[in-house]
């Protein structure tokens, strides 16, 4: 019998994953533009496509806590404002200094495109403030009609996002990290990454994923997972 589409087959916690270069640099603008578009053409991605940008937070877990997981299932329309929100049960004055993913992620930003196409996407990127303020690019999911995918992740799970990150200065984030434990290193700073969140094995990125960014960001790659 085979599984709706959504179900997870995986057990265990959440899971944000990224991939950056081993050195925190900020690709050009058509390089950015060009690794999307052909995460959509090597049905790595589908679209619709949200872009964003102001301040973004790179330890924002991409489910749950990001304003890009909160804008994929919102739909919320261009020029809306989207901001970290805080818990309800949370009262300021409890709040500790700990740095995200294990403190607060503050994120602000606007909505400045959507698309349904590929085609539409580096025009919309070369509007950008790209280098001046922090990008963010989420897809509606990943393509699970690409067997490599579906093979990978051993079912089709919509809740699986990929976003793809261009900040405007180095962040930190945590190679190996519980959201939900003392904070500690080793830290990788990124600028231009890459981070699919929900529950995942211990595979890493799935080749057709690690195909597209070796070609646009290089060889030498670096993974990380923060689990909550």
């Amino acid at each position: 019998m085979p599984m709706p589409l959504g179900y997870n087959c995986r057990m265990g916690v959440w899971t944000d994953e990224f991939v950056a270069p081993a050195e925190p640099v900020l690709v050009t603008s058509e390089s950015f533009a060009a690794m999307a578009v052909d995460l959509v053409r090597q049905r790595v991605v589908r679209t619709p496509w949200l872009l964003a940008a102001g301040d973004l937070c790179a330890n924002a877990e991409l489910p749950y806590v990001s304003v890009l997981w909160g804008a994929r299932w919102q739909d919320p329309p261009v020029g809306t404002h989207l901001e970290s929100k805080r818990s309800s049960w949370v009262d300021e004055v409890e709040e500790d200094d700990d740095p995200p993913p294990w403190g607060r992620a503050r994120e602000s930003v606007a909505v400045l495109a959507k698309g349904d196409s590929a085609d539409t996407l580096a025009g919309a990127l070369a509007s950008a403030p790209y280098g001046e303020q922090d990008i963010g690019l989420v897809f509606h999911g990943l393509d699970f009609g690409n067997p490599a995918l579906e093979a990978h992740y051993l079912c089709a799970d919509r809740r699986i996002l990929l976003a793809c990150f261009a900040l405007a200065h180095p962040q930190e984030r945590p190679l190996s990290a519980s959201s939900n434990g003392t904070p500690s290193g080793p830290f990788q700073p990124v600028r231009t990454f890459v981070s699919t969140g929900f529950k995942h094995g211990d595979d890493g990125p799935c080749l057709p994923l690690q195909a597209v960014l070796r070609h646009h960001l290089g060889p030498d790659l670096i993974c990380g997972r923060t689990r909550g």
